[in-house]
């Protein structure tokens, strides 16, 4: 963010790591009858596409990736998007919000990846106009190929709606994809919980603040969203029949957040039972340690004992003495250890 000090605001800079590359830009013009699919990386044919009169439908622009900041710019001069929203859609960085323009929507979300103990966020950012929707990906799952193929689908609803309902349909897959990370996380935290009550480890304790540290930047980006649903809820540019599907939504992401809960809420105790299972195995090893010691405590006095030189007629100079010791040290732990066993000491 830092090149982006002392720019004016509106300044159209991207914010991300990709190399610069023209964006793909696809567009998806769709009725009840027929679907045009046309991906093209070229602004006139953008243009083309979308004055094109050969269908009377619904009109999806995606566009991905946003590396291009000029280009980008231009695409939403076109499309009379205000600077502002232009440098937010390029801010990718930027948490997920909503806001309502003069006349159309604008939101941004986070595409959310979680592998192998990583978790990965993509910005996603949406614009509902009256005759079309446009979204700008620095990374999207597969191109939205999912919502496509629904699309594609000759009897699927999408095919029936409106742009808001395509608009419901790419927040609600959003949505969607923190669950497939938090089932990813609920599985790890399982192998975590059998990792630290069977063998914990140094390591047991670094999983373990690495999985609270990413527990935590998850709800950073569910919380914001759950803003978002509310400020699209009471939006004009919503018609009311697609309210009961945002508020779907947003049970969704409620539920999302206490799952969230529940799994720090489960971190957090991991480190009381770390010290818990290394407190017990301590235990464990000086009680065997002191039942060692007080079997050898009466061998160490008898042969100290033999040990000594005597003046007198004693048992050491018994023809069996060296038998008897012999015998006797040899009873004394079994006695020892059939007390312990009877006191239930192990």
């Amino acid at each position: 963010m830092t090149e982006k000090v002392g720019l004016a605001p509106g300044s159209a800079i991207y914010t991300g790591s990709r190399s610069v590359s023209y964006p793909q830009i696809t567009t998806i013009r769709y009725n009840t009858d027929e679907v045009i699919i046309h991906t093209c990386n070229d602004f006139e044919c953008v243009k083309s596409d979308y004055n094109s009169k050969d269908l009377v439908a619904s009109t999806w622009l995606h566009v991905e990736p946003i590396s291009d900041q000029n280009a980008i710019a231009q695409i939403c001069e076109f499309f009379k998007i205000h600077p502002l929203a232009v440098e937010d859609i390029l801010s990718v960085a930027h948490r997920p919000m909503a806001e309502e323009y003069e006349d159309y929507l604008f939101a941004i979300l986070k595409y959310v990846q979680y592998t192998e103990g990583s978790l990965k966020f993509s910005q996603i950012s949406l614009v509902l106009k009256d005759d079309v929707l446009l979204s700008f990906a620095d990374e999207s799952p597969q191109r939205f190929d999912v919502i496509k193929k629904r699309i594609e689908k000759k009897d699927s609803r999408m095919r029936k709606e409106g742009n808001e309902y395509l608009f419901f349909a790419l927040i609600d897959y959003l949505v969607d994809q923190y669950f497939i990370a938090l089932e990813k996380i609920g599985e790890e935290i399982e192998l975590l919980e059998d990792e630290i009550l069977y063998s914990p480890t140094k390591e047991s304790i670094q999983k373990v603040h690495n999985l609270k540290r990413t527990l935590i930047e998850l709800k950073k980006s569910v919380w914001p969203t759950r803003e978002v649903i509310n400020t699209i809820l009471q939006s004009e540019n919503i018609s009311q029949q697609y309210y009961i599907y945002f508020k779907d939504t947003y049970e969704h992401i409620i539920n999302i957040i206490d799952v969230i809960e529940g799994y720090r809420d489960s971190a957090s105790s991991f480190l009381d039972i770390y010290l818990s299972t290394l407190s017990n195995r301590m235990n464990e090893i000086m009680k065997t340690l002191s039942i060692i010691s007080t079997i050898f405590i009466p061998l160490s006095f008898l042969t100290g004992y033999f040990g000594m030189n005597f003046r007198h007629e004693t048992i050491l100079e018994s023809k069996n003495a060296f038998d008897y010791s012999n015998l006797l040290m040899l009873v004394i732990p079994f006695i020892l250890l059939g007390y312990f066993r009877l006191r239930k000491w192990f």
